[in-house]
């Protein structure tokens, strides 16, 4: 079985391609766009210019000498052409089965591409709370290649040591969390603040290894944790967010859900109870591992592409 993957949000994809590639699956990884914060893809098509229609030409050529040689096609994210138009030429003309895995901003709060609907043959969401926006959707939580991520006991002596990345401010509600923390600090708490933004991955790791608490998602409008947030678990660090719990009421979370209002009482409570970060830190690590396993969770989609594939004959 020959499977590519289309972009790479949040490193989702690469961490199918390498767990389906260890599974015995030919997977390779294609991008249209790239911040150059990850190497981690087959093929690389962001140095082309797609405000011209040459570069439009170019792009769309790369894309189906790749695809034409695949037997499905997964595709993450934003559209490559405005409200996923290149369906009609991968899944229509071509007659490529298409699995389309949304991750957040190209459909939350927007009405659902009509080609979408009729030309893909699954649909993945990368949070339960895009399942409002997707009809028939089904929720695939976040893969992290676990192998590559080692627990170690956080250091809580000292200044409590917190760390905040943020890919959006507006998004993940940045301004409110500095706020928390300056007020904090002028009530006497020491705390050692980082906010770290547009770094590589493998600094972000370091950063997350170097502190104690990880504040991740704190918009009540979404109600989520990221990928951020299991990695920072997988490491065994404790994590803020604000979870709406109907969407995760199957799971047992280990996520320390605090409101925006709330934030500045579940931090000095934090800083007064270090233990706390160890035993979260713990669970969290656990949950990971039990829920977030990118083999595990590849081999689930594979039986998804076997099951459309059989259909196909």
């Amino acid at each position: 079985m020959r499977v590519l993957h289309l972009n790479n949000p949040a490193q989702v994809a690469s961490n199918l391609v390498l767990a389906q590639r260890a599974l015995g699956i030919d997977s390779n990884l294609v991008i249209t766009g790239n911040k150059g914060l990850h190497d981690n893809y087959d093929h690389d098509l962001s140095g082309i210019d797609t405000n011209s229609l040459k570069g439009k030409l170019e792009t769309g050529k790369r894309l189906y000498d790749l695809i034409k040689d695949c037997d499905i096609l997964h595709y993450h994210g934003q559209a490559v052409s405005k409200g996923y138009r290149d369906l009609v030429m991968w899944a229509g003309i071509m007659n490529k089965p298409v699995i389309l895995h949304h991750h957040g901003s190209e459909i939350r709060n927007k009405e659902y591409p009509e080609i979408a609907n009729q030309l893909i043959k699954h649909c993945f969401v990368s949070t339960p709370d895009l399942l409002q926006f997707v009809p028939d959707a089904e929720w695939l939580p976040n893969p992290v290649d676990l192998d590559k991520i080692k627990y170690s006991k956080p250091n809580i002596e000292g200044k409590l040591r917190i760390l905040h990345a943020p890919t959006n401010r507006k998004i993940k509600n940045t301004q409110s969390i500095i706020d928390v923390v300056n007020e904090l600090e002028k009530d006497g708490l020491e705390i050692d603040f980082t906010l770290a933004e547009n770094l590589e991955h493998e600094r972000l790791m370091e950063l997350i290894r170097k502190n104690a608490l990880i504040i991740d998602w704190l918009n009540p409008d979404f109600g989520i944790y990221g990928v951020f947030s299991i990695e920072a678990m997988a490491s065994g660090r404790a994590v803020i967010c604000t979870l709406t719990d109907n969407f995760y009421e199957k799971h047992d979370l280990p996520i320390i859900n605090s409101s925006p209002n709330d934030l500045r009482s579940t931090i000095r409570d934090i800083y007064f109870d270090r233990e706390h970060l160890v035993d979260k830190g713990k669970l969290g690590y656990e949950f990971v591992h039990e829920c977030h396993d990118s083999v595990s969770i590849a081999k689930k989609v594979i039986k998804k592409y076997e099951s459309i594939l059989a259909e196909e004959k």
